[in-house]
């Protein structure tokens, strides 16, 4: 029989960990496959691991994994997908804003239909605010414009994938994680199927927008080098305007006998200009050569402190 991985990172989530599980439970109890719960603790400060320890005594399926510290939410999605040994790997939240309702028809749409990856478009979401909505379609249409991949719009981390599939992203060396990207960027067959996003079952949202623009960032250096080519695209087009400038100045010069026109104003607003721009694009390249600092020192991106239930991988 096959087994289903569900790999859950949580943090600060002690009041929905009980109902997650139950709901998992009743979801495959009519299922004919074999199951397993792996709940990632990424460094709470509540209770929430001793709540998963419980919940591992009264469910087998149910497994956890304590972090060292706060790793971020990709370290610790990583450490789970890492821990899985099922035949086919969802990932989704702890707070149920991902319905599990919606794992079966994922589930048959790969051990059916054959499709390796099935991802989620977010359709509805009525507690995101109004500038992160903004922020979510301007990032995807950046992203999707100037990247090496195309991303779903409002995609999310709730997703299946294959064995192979799995094994394909994670043979990826990164230390900064997009997952959103690295799913896409292996290229097997893959769908999308939308859901509306449930309300929070317990507890307040835990990612704040500094985490979001973090993780944007990750994404488009890691998948783009777009912003590297800026600095030679501006400086082209400045010395073209130049050179037209100069050359209107020299014919206006030579032939309608007008002078060139005097002002220190004009060319301190250029300099600082040209100063301000030369700092922006080093800040550019200082962000991409902050990126190749982390990745080549090949640094672990997470630490176990304690693992609770049997883990074959």
């Amino acid at each position: 029989m096959k087994t289903i991985s569900i790999v859950v990172p949580a943090y600060n989530e002690e009041a929905c960990i009980p109902e997650l599980v139950r709901s998992i439970h009743n979801t495959f109890k009519n299922l004919q496959f074999n199951y397993e719960l792996i709940i990632v603790d990424d460094g709470s400060v509540d209770n929430s691991f001793e709540i998963i320890r419980e919940q591992s005594k009264k469910f087998s399926f149910v497994k956890g994994i304590k972090l060292s510290r706060n790793m971020g939410h990709q370290a610790a999605l990583d450490c789970g997908l890492n821990h899985a040994y099922g035949d086919a790997v969802i990932s989704m939240d702890a707070d149920l804003q991902h319905p599990p309702d919606l794992l079966p028809e994922m589930i048959r749409l790969w051990d059916e239909e054959g499709y390796d990856i099935v991802t989620t478009q977010k359709m509805e979401n009525r507690e995101a605010g109004f500038i992160y909505k903004i922020w979510a379609k301007l990032f995807y249409s950046f992203f999707n414009k100037y990247s090496q991949i195309k991303l779903t719009p409002n995609g999310s981390d709730f997703r299946l994938m294959s064995r192979k599939s799995l094994e394909a992203v994670l043979s990826m060396p990164e230390y900064h994680k997009f997952y959103r990207g690295m799913v896409h960027f292996v290229g097997f067959k893959s769908t999308t199927i939308p859901f509306n996003v449930q309300k929070r079952f317990a507890g307040k949202r835990k990612y704040n927008f500094r985490q979001s623009l973090n993780l944007a960032s990750d994404g488009l250096v890691s998948f783009s080098d777009f912003a590297l080519k800026i600095p030679m695209i501006l400086g082209l087009i400045v010395f073209f305007v130049v050179i037209l400038f100069m050359i209107i100045s020299l014919v206006k010069l030579l032939f309608l006998g007008d002078q060139f026109e005097k002002g220190w104003t004009s060319i301190v607003v250029l300099i600082i200009l040209s100063f301000s721009i030369q700092l922006v694009f080093m800040g550019i390249m200082g962000v991409y050569i902050g990126k190749i600092y982390f990745e080549v020192k090949r640094r672990p991106v997470f630490f176990t402190q304690e693992k609770i239930g049997d883990f074959k991988k």
